[in-house]
């Protein structure tokens, strides 16, 4: 989407959504005219706003189940627009895992399960001890490590904040090495456990996510554009690409990277307004409030949000050494210091000398 369509799709929103659901079919009509691709741009956001329930339609009456496969279900953990998220124990190795139950909007369409079943297996290659481990799939229900701790919170110290942030660093290399761009890299996402290691969970997946009932804080959003066909990822931490429609490669990640360390180091969002169009308005016209952080560090996230993909550090590996040179920096900076000043011979006398003149060496 065009930086200039974006008033005009903000304009027609706003007006459509002061009206009842039975008038706004006219009301578009008239405002989009032969325009489909402003339309649906328009109803996708509209479907956001409106949406009460969740995305997920899952099991029948949202009944918890007992057993999948040859895992017993303990508890609920969490539900999303991917679906559903339970703790369970596998019986056959007597381990503690996740399981997300797939919702059926993805497990009833054949093509898009073929994806995600050929995108869970390059996941499972992954083993990296900062990215949560996929084990496998059963049925429409992917099994996974479950990872103790808690979501990362801010704000943070600052050399907390580095030693997340090349943690975070460290697993985007490992799957950008490997062809995976996580696209929705954000604070929901990456759990910090017990011992301070940080975890990334849901690599990949904002791929096949449907459409969230809270743009905000659920998952993914997806919007139909006019020519690569979705926007996806979690509008306050996606890209200016990925806000646009366009398609998105590793420098993606970068972005959200560079989002998620300013929210770190500031207990606030880079880019936030008052719903989803003025957030992704924000994220294509505005910059961030200035980072009050050693230069270093500003330069990092200064960086990572540049507009353009080929302004930012182009690969993770190229971010991690920033990340880490940054830290050492901050680390130098507090090394302590003494100054040693001459000694001098009191005594009067000058077999003395030799002594004074030692200890300042």
């Amino acid at each position: 989407m065009s930086d200039q369509r974006w008033p005009r799709v903000e304009d027609i929103f706003h007006r459509a959504v002061e009206l009842a659901p039975q008038a706004r079919s006219t009301f578009l009509d008239e405002a989009c005219g032969p325009d489909q691709s402003l339309r649906t741009e328009v109803e996708s956001l509209l479907d956001h706003e409106s949406e009460n329930g969740n995305t997920f339609d899952g099991l029948a009456h949202n009944q918890e189940p007992e057993t999948i496969a040859h895992y017993r279900i303990s508890g609920k953990l969490g539900q999303g627009g991917m679906g559903v998220v339970y703790r369970a124990m596998d019986t056959k190795l007597g381990r503690e895992v996740a399981i997300k139950v797939l919702p059926r909007s993805i497990a009833e369409d054949a093509d898009r399960l073929a994806r995600f079943t050929r995108e869970a297996k390059v996941l499972a290659s992954l083993n990296h001890p900062n990215i949560a481990q996929i084990y496998g799939i059963e049925d429409r229900a992917l099994v996974m490590e479950l990872v103790p701790g808690a979501t990362l919170t801010r704000p943070l110290p600052m050399e907390t904040a580095l030693n997340y942030a090349k943690q975070i660093a460290e697993a985007l290399e490992a799957a950008h090495e490997r062809g995976i761009v996580h696209r929705d890299l954000k604070p929901a996402n990456i759990v910090v456990t017990p011992e301070g290691v940080v975890k990334l969970l849901d690599f990949g997946l904002a791929a096949i996510a449907p459409v969230a009932a809270d743009p905000l804080s659920s998952p993914t959003i997806t919007m139909q554009t006019a020519k690569s066909g979705v926007i996806m990822g979690t509008a306050a931490y996606m890209s200016p690409e990925q806000a646009a429609g366009k398609p998105v490669d590793k420098r993606a990640d970068i972005w959200s990277f560079g989002v998620v360390l300013w929210e770190m180091l500031t207990g606030r969002r880079a880019f936030d307004g008052d719903g989803t169009i003025a957030i992704m308005a924000a994220i294509l016209h505005k910059e961030p409030a200035a980072l009050d952080a050693p230069s270093a560090l500003r330069d990092i996230v200064t960086r990572c949000l540049r507009k353009a993909p080929e302004d930012r550090f182009q690969s993770a590996a190229a971010l991690r050494a920033a990340v880490e040179s940054a830290a050492a920096a901050k680390s130098e900076a507090k090394l302590p210091s003494i100054a040693v000043l001459p000694f001098v011979n009191m005594s009067g006398d000058q077999e003395n000398e030799y002594f004074s003149d030692g200890l300042a060496e």
